[in-house]
């Protein structure tokens, strides 16, 4: 079988795992890295902790896309579809598959048409795929939960709940959380965009709709509101007096035909 050629395209802690996962699988082959500040002239084998490979990290993907030549691009940089766009234009022009972890890429018809048409129209055109996808959007309360509905002969409405326990995930997400913050802290964070809460809702709503056949009129997503310790709560990272917060929850609904689906 032949080795599919793989450029690993952002470094930060979802990327090292995906980079690690990949380097271990058959029919893949690393042949390339990118990120814009970290591990920058590193070896990649070195940095997963597999020994020295000869694949140097570079900040520039543009140079590491005509470098690699690759076959597929793991790519993990950003949340929003608006941030990666170009990144995933240009790997398409190279005619190269892109899996990506950006959470708008999971379902971008509904908040983006027309980048999402672009993307379409490239990717037919170069004869490649594009996939926005993880373990959520793009699995857990969206993927997932169409295919339990195969064994229903009739769904009038879905409720889907997800709990994190996120006192074991790492410092960087509890801290884009707003663990430990004041109310008032924790406030002025969301109204700064510094807290963005989960992204990825409309995406599953969107999604869920369109693969059950809903005719969606809108969507409406809730800011994020704040979790408060009843007691002093601690993590590796934090320790939570009472009375500060512990982490944040946040609705998205979805309207077909006038009503809440």
């Amino acid at each position: 079988m032949k080795e599919l050629r793989v450029l690993q395209i952002g470094l930060g802690a979802i990327g090292l795992e995906i980079a690690k996962l990949a380097s271990k699988k058959s029919g893949l082959k690393i042949v390339g890295a990118s990120d814009l500040v970290r591990h920058v002239g590193e070896d990649l084998g070195v940095i997963l902790g597999s020994g020295v490979t000869g694949v140097k990290v570079v900040s520039d993907y543009r140079r590491a896309l005509k470098e690699s030549k690759p076959d597929l691009i793991l790519h993990a940089t950003s949340s929003y579809l608006q941030d990666v766009y170009e990144q995933i234009v240009e790997c398409v022009k190279e005619g190269a598959n892109v899996i990506s972890t950006c959470e708008e890429l999971s379902y971008p018809f509904y908040k983006h048409p027309d980048l999402a048409k672009n993307l379409d129209h490239l990717a037919k055109k170069n004869r490649v795929r594009i996939l926005g996808t993880g373990i959520n959007p793009g699995f857990l309360m969206d993927t997932l939960v169409t295919l339990l509905t195969m064994v229903c002969q009739e769904v009038e409405s879905i409720v889907v709940e997800r709990v994190i326990d996120a006192s074991h995930r790492r410092q960087a997400f509890q801290r884009k959380i707003g663990v430990a913050l004041s109310e008032e802290e924790f406030a002025s964070k969301i109204v700064g965009k510094e807290i963005s809460g989960h992204v990825g809702l409309e995406e599953s709503i969107a999604m869920i709709c369109d693969a059950l056949g809903w005719k969606l009129q809108r969507i409406e997503a809730e800011q994020p509101t704040p979790i408060l310790a009843s007691k002093q709560v601690s993590s590796p990272y934090y320790t939570v007096p009472a009375g500060r917060v512990a982490g944040l929850q946040q609705i998205a609904r979805g309207y077909v035909d006038g009503e809440r689906a």
